[in-house]
């Protein structure tokens, strides 16, 4: 029985010539894209560094255990959860950092106060 047999489908390749000059087009066009827009990031990664790195700091710090205060060393000044919900309220849009990108922060930093 034939049932399952499938005709080949040969496909519309489209004229060697017509797609080689399509793909040139598009690789000049990325190229100059790419080029145009590697500026403006350097610009900006450059802009938001020292904040990034006082936000981080701030993060860090709110996540400590309190100081002098006996059996609390597992906990944290402000929870995780607070610390979402502010960064949620300051972001204009509203967005913030999730739960695991604040717990990544507060990782990396243990992680370099260690070595």
């Amino acid at each position: 029985m034939m049932m399952f047999m499938k005709r080949p489908n040969p496909g519309r390749l489209p004229p060697a010539a017509q797609r080689t000059a399509a793909q040139r087009k598009l690789a000049e066009e990325a190229r100059a894209y790419y080029e145009a827009i590697e500026g403006p990031r350097q610009a900006y990664l450059e802009a938001i560094k020292e904040p990034t790195a006082r936000l981080h700091a701030a993060i860090t710090a709110a996540a400590q255990p309190p100081t002098d205060v006996p059996g609390s060393d597992k906990k944290s000044l402000v929870t995780r959860a607070d610390i979402v919900q502010i960064l949620k309220d300051a972001d204009p849009e509203g967005n913030g950092l999730s739960l695991r990108a604040v717990q990544k922060v507060v990782h990396d930093a243990e992680q370099t106060a260690t070595i």
